[in-house]
């Protein structure tokens, strides 16, 4: 029993020993000798923050991936009730109440008539919302147009916009230098 203890001992003392002691690490361009036991205690620290944040991260996550998704009848109802807000605002009413609809359904609704307009506040909103987005257009109203065809009608009204314009008297225009320089049909050279 005794040599038992003894030896048992023995490994003991010789595992702390190799825990310990210094070992040779390459480090660039020498070799040096560190202790490999434990980080210290700063580094310790620095990293169970690290991992903290890390599980923090990993726990916001999972609850982001397990908040449903929004159901189409609600983003009509969002819809619906922001289209609703930008026919009629109300006084002191907050630009977020509008902030859902994109610059092709604003431009829809600035376009529409007084009596148009009325007709589909007068909607539940997520008929409205359904209409906007195309889901279920209202045979009364006019078509809304889709973001896709509203880019294309802009970029064209641009492009008409910028085109020069034909002169009245059909004569291309010339610089005033080249106009001025012309000699006169009668002295020119045959």
């Amino acid at each position: 029993m005794r040599l038992m203890r003894f030896f048992a001992a023995a490994i003991r003392a010789a595992l702390v020993a190799m825990a310990t002691a210094p070992k040779l690490v390459w480090d660039g361009a020498r070799w040096v000798a560190r202790a490999v036991t434990a980080p210290p205690p700063a580094v310790a620290e620095a990293q169970a923050e690290a991992m903290a944040e890390i599980e923090a991260a990993a726990q916001e996550d999972a609850a982001a991936q397990a908040k449903p998704a929004a159901t189409p009848a609600a983003v009509h109802e969002a819809w619906g009730r922001a289209a609703v807000a930008h026919l009629a605002p109300l006084p002191g009413q907050a630009p977020a109440a509008t902030a859902c609809l994109d610059e092709a359904a604003r431009c829809y609704l600035d376009r529409l008539t007084p009596a148009q307009a009325l007709k589909l506040a007068s909607l539940e909103p997520r008929h409205v919302g359904a209409h906007l987005l195309g889901n279920r257009p209202l045979a009364s109203l006019p078509r809304p147009l889709t973001l896709a065809e509203w880019h294309r009608q802009e970029v064209e009204r641009v492009a008409a916009m910028s085109k020069p314009k034909a002169r009245p008297d059909g004569e291309p225009r010339r610089d005033r230098r080249e106009a001025s320089h012309r000699p006169a049909p009668a002295f020119a050279i045959a």
